[in-house]
């Protein structure tokens, strides 16, 4: 459903984009944890030079909140750094009119949550319930931290701030995340 693609966490949501790719047949790399330069998944669709990128894709797990045209046009100062032609920008959210107007000429296919809802629904069933299982396994909606990949805990805020993700390895890693309130969850806000 659009409500679980909204719930799974930060780094759950990327490896689900780059299974789907897996599973569509397209030989697909995450990238590592930490700075990824803009980049979640690299495509890889040429057979003649197989260990070049032909397109890239930037994920984003923002719950349900709009994507603007700021992070459109960074993924595009991406793709020009890269020498990469094409692009897909991925969200479980939705898109302003803006990014989506500037995505167009730019080579960026934008998809969001309910057009990756219908992609995941057209696989066949035996691929559909595999990437169900995958996206649900664990804990998938507590986010992973960006710095190490241990699991965060949530921290309530004192003295009337807000709560936070903090790493589940503190204090050897100080990784934090802000938390936004969700309607029957509590996510993380990681950009």
């Amino acid at each position: 459903s659009l409500e679980l693609i909204q719930a799974i966490e930060w780094k759950r949501f990327e490896d689900v984009c780059q299974k789907f790719y897996e599973l569509k047949g397209i030989r697909s790399e995450c990238t590592p944890l930490g700075p990824d330069g803009g980049i979640d998944i690299r495509l890889f669709q040429d057979d003649n030079q197989p260990q070049i990128a032909t397109a890239i894709v930037q994920c984003k797990a923002w719950g349900n909140s709009f994507v603007g045209v700021k992070p459109i046009r960074e993924l595009l100062g991406v793709m020009v750094h890269e020498k990469i032609g094409k692009a897909f920008f991925m969200t479980s959210g939705s898109y302003s009119d803006e990014a989506k107007a500037f995505a167009v000429p730019n080579r960026i296919t934008l998809i969001d949550g309910r057009m990756l809802l219908a992609m995941f629904n057209r696989l066949p069933d035996v691929q559909c319930l595999a990437l169900l299982d995958f996206a649900t396994a664990g804990a998938y909606h507590i986010p992973t931290c960006p710095s190490c990949g241990t699991r965060m805990r949530l921290i309530p805020g004192k003295a009337g701030r807000r709560d936070f993700w903090g790493c589940g390895s503190y204090p050897k890693c100080r990784q934090k995340l802000g938390a936004r309130q969700g309607a029957n969850t509590v996510v993380a806000n990681y950009e």
